[in-house]
């Protein structure tokens, strides 16, 4: 795992990019090694990312990426970064790592804690469900959300976001592919019609993209 303060020193606040607004629920980007970056979210991607890959390792792959803004009484449970598509079917799999960064977390935040746990297993949904109900809660590592704080962490690290008791933690995710999803190839970008994990099923749709190449909200 690494952990950067300062992590960039950006002339634009992301949050406020019509990119970063309009961002469909998932995202997918071919990286810098096959195009260049096509508004302020590809471009925050390669700053963070290019001193810690070698992009060449990934030219079948890509950058899947997504935003949450997560407010009073919100949270998020264990779970792995795989492919939310297969989340629930027999080609659930992990990405190969994962990286969180904090646009902004408002001065008032409090809780909203990436709290990351010693099980890293790449096997199946059920597998890693057992694993979380195991989870000695003295083994937990515990990072604060903060401006401008980065995470890279290996995907298939269990984690999941404490609750929030007060303020907002805006973040940006991206998990990196060595061979580019299929559900990928198909479309760039897709929202989120529904879940019921009741009957295990989700409800995706492509999305077209406005701001995809958006770029007047920085210049």
């Amino acid at each position: 795992m690494i952990l950067k303060d300062n992590a960039l020193d950006l002339h634009f606040d992301l949050v406020e990019t019509d990119a970063y607004k309009t961002m469909p629920h998932y995202n997918y980007w071919r990286g810098w090694r096959i195009e260049e970056a096509r508004n302020p979210v590809e471009f925050v991607i390669q700053a963070l990312w290019q001193d810690y890959i070698n992009v060449d390792e990934y030219k079948d792959g890509g950058f899947e990426y997504w935003s949450r803004v997560v407010t009073k009484g919100g949270y998020l449970e264990w779970h792995q970064d795989t492919g939310e598509y297969n989340y629930f079917n027999k080609d659930y799999w992990c990405s190969d790592k994962s990286l969180l960064y904090y646009p902004k977390v408002t001065q008032d935040c409090e809780g909203g804690f990436l709290e990351i746990a010693p099980y890293n297993t790449r096997s199946t949904l059920e597998a890693s469900q057992t694993a979380a109900r195991k989870i000695d809660n003295n083994t937990i590592e515990r990072i604060k959300p903060v401006t401008n704080r980065m995470v890279l962490f290996d995907s298939a690290q269990l984690h999941r976001i404490s609750n929030v008791y007060s303020g907002a933690r805006y973040n940006l995710a991206t998990a990196v592919w060595k061979e580019t999803p299929q559900f990928f190839v198909e479309q760039e970008n897709w929202s989120v019609a529904s879940c019921n994990p009741q009957v295990q099923e989700m409800d995706f749709q492509k999305i077209d993209w406005d701001c995809k190449y958006e770029w007047n909200s920085v210049c």
